[in-house]
């Protein structure tokens, strides 16, 4: 039997779509294309907008005109938050919300031999509220390891679920339910597995994924695992348990939010030299009143001192967001400060969205609805100052050496140059494209590529050749390195000592009640780096800490610790020494 997949929404969909596929391969199915024909059609729906609502009902219709005889199967955040509207929809034969995913294909089953329509959403007496039925799960519901990935060489791993920040928009911490976090020795063990098949890319991803962790009664499996593991908290676990995984691969977060995180929780994340010069931050709007008419606790000031630190680490980070046009009550002035935003952000991209009303949510009674013409006009205006903004940050990438994931051929083979154009991502998320010699295949490892121009929604370049690939790479992780910049004075810290040589600062995350870091000014990327013409840079180095020691009082005695390649548990490419005072230290350390 025929099994296909149509997915709307969000990147947990995406996932939990791959996980119910491979539980059809396990029942013996044949997983084909959602337009297709098929004997299964498993629709996982989004309800974020009315639109995503109506998508899956023309799906369900147009699959059953193609196969009348196909057994429909409508699951996820649509269903949960309308059971009693999915029950009428004649369409669908299996109705499940959000909960249980993994049963579909043994609902499938019993489909088959009793012939009579299921709505888990409401067996057992499960009683239907305004914004749909509770969901009943408590614990973060374990998919398995899912193992099929985006492209050849990416994939997703789902580390959160739940919402308890109810925006005042928002329909789906009723569709998702409480926060629960998975294991962060699930992830890194699903994580390994990925990385072993040959995978360069891992994309952390939640419902709400900066709320990793933090329900009451959540377990940190690696707590007490050594000093480098106290004080991690929020999803910096798990960022720090798949960055200690050897190998060449980078690690990428679905989103951020800023109504959980701020600057202090970004810079804290800086630190893991795997992690992708990327963050979606969604903003959602420029306006203070509206922001906070939305139910979301930050300001737009607080958004831009994030975006500050960001660009303070890598004037090349890319930054997405998401902004809503035409929330209840804006006026021309709160969006014109939603422009005045968009312009001081400098965004690789803006999702933008003209308001959709949802039933059930704070937002939906409010008064002065926006008229629908100006939702729309607001809308394309910001979509345009988007694409602005978007060109110039692009245009800011000439000349620059970007480390490209390559996912496929963009464009056929040229019977001129013998290329092909591939497209890929750099690790700020810029979409890529460069050409490479016919038939050879790209998705391997990462490419080196010098930025030429912006082209479609990305830029273009050229492959960086083999022979200087080294050279460029090692000039670009110089000019990235976040202790070179705080060395130069582009990076504020609050120094402990400096002259020509070295310079000694305040470590931002401490592990003792004193912790400093000690860097030569050279950039020497650890200490097997190090060659004999570094001798006298080195001796001056370690001579210097009894000094500082003794400036900073640590007369009790003090603990010095250089951390060498990833074993040795070094988080950032730059020679540096550890310097921890005023408490007794463990032996051994961990």
């Amino acid at each position: 039997m025929k099994a296909a997949f149509y997915t709307l929404g969000c990147k947990v969909n995406q996932y939990e779509t791959q996980a119910v596929a491979q539980e059809f391969l396990r029942h013996g199915y044949v997983v084909v294309e959602e337009d297709q024909k098929a004997d299964v059609y498993v629709v996982n729906t989004c309800s974020v907008t009315r639109m995503a609502d109506r998508k899956s009902r023309q799906y369900m219709r147009r699959m059953k005109k193609q196969n009348p005889e196909a057994v429909v199967v409508l699951m996820g955040c649509y269903p949960q938050t309308n059971p009693l509207e999915t029950d009428s929809l004649p369409e669908a034969d299996i109705i499940l919300g959000t909960e249980e995913k993994l049963s579909v294909p043994d609902l499938v089953d019993r489909f088959l031999a009793e012939r009579k329509k299921i709505n888990k959403l409401l067996e057992g007496g499960r009683q239907a509220g305004p914004s749909g039925c509770p969901v009943m799960e408590k614990e973060f519901a374990e998919l398995g390891e899912v193992r099929s990935m985006l492209g050849s060489r990416r994939a997703l791993i789902k580390v959160q679920d739940g919402c308890n920040r109810f925006c005042a928009y928002c329909i789906i911490p009723h569709a998702r339910g409480t926060i629960r976090s998975r294991s962060p020795l699930s992830i890194k063990k699903e994580a390994i597995s990925l990385i072993e098949s040959g995978c360069r890319e891992i994309i952390l991803t939640g419902i709400n994924t900066a709320l990793y962790g933090a329900e009451k009664g959540f377990k940190n499996d690696f707590e007490g695992a050594g000093p480098d593991w106290e004080g991690v908290r929020g999803i910096e676990i798990a960022v720090k348990a798949i960055n200690d995984i050897p190998g060449d691969f980078r690690i990428r977060l679905s989103s951020l939010e800023p109504t959980v995180v701020d600057s202090n929780y970004l810079t804290g994340l800086l630190k893991y030299e795997k992690l992708a010069h990327h963050a979606h931050l969604s903003a959602q709007s420029g306006s203070d009143a509206v922001i906070a008419s939305m139910n979301r606790h930050y300001s737009a000031a607080d958004y831009l001192d994030m975006v500050r630190i960001l660009k303070e680490f890598d004037p090349q980070y890319g930054i997405t967001t998401d902004i809503i046009a035409g929330f209840p009550g804006e006026t021309e002035e709160d969006f014109r400060k939603t422009l005045e935003l968009v312009s001081k952000a400098g965004f690789l991209k803006v999702h933008a969205f003209p308001y959709s009303d949802r039933p059930g949510t704070p937002a939906s009674s409010m008064k002065d609805h926006v008229p629908a013409q100006v939702k729309k006009d607001r809308a394309a205006r910001l979509a345009a100052a988007a694409e602005e903004e978007s060109l110039r940050f692009r245009q800011s990438l000439t000349g620059s050496v970007q480390r490209v994931l390559p996912e496929e051929p963009a464009l056929d083979a040229s019977a001129a140059t013998g290329e092909v154009v591939w497209r890929g991502r750099a690790s700020n998320y810029t979409e890529v494209f460069f050409a490479a010699p016919a038939g050879k295949d790209m998705t391997a490892d990462f490419v080196d590529v010098i930025i030429e121009e912006p082209f479609e929604e990305g830029v273009s370049g050229r492959l960086v050749p083999d022979a200087q690939a080294g050279r460029q790479r090692k000039e670009t992780e110089m000019s990235d390195c976040i202790f070179c910049k705080i060395a130069k004075g582009e990076i504020p810290s609050k120094k402990a000592y400096e002259d020509d040589k070295i310079l000694s600062f305040y470590d931002l995350d401490p592990q003792a009640p004193v912790h400093v870091l000690i860097i030569p000014k050279k950039h020497l990327d650890s200490l097997d780096a190090a060659t004999e013409e570094d001798a006298q840079l080195l001796a001056h180095m370690m001579l210097k800490i009894k000094d500082i020691a003794k400036d900073l009082e640590l007369e009790n005695g003090y603990r010095v610790v250089i951390n060498t390649g990833e074993d040795g548990g070094q988080t950032v490419k730059h020679l540096h020494v550890h310097l921890l005072g005023k408490r007794a230290m463990m032996w051994p350390p961990g």
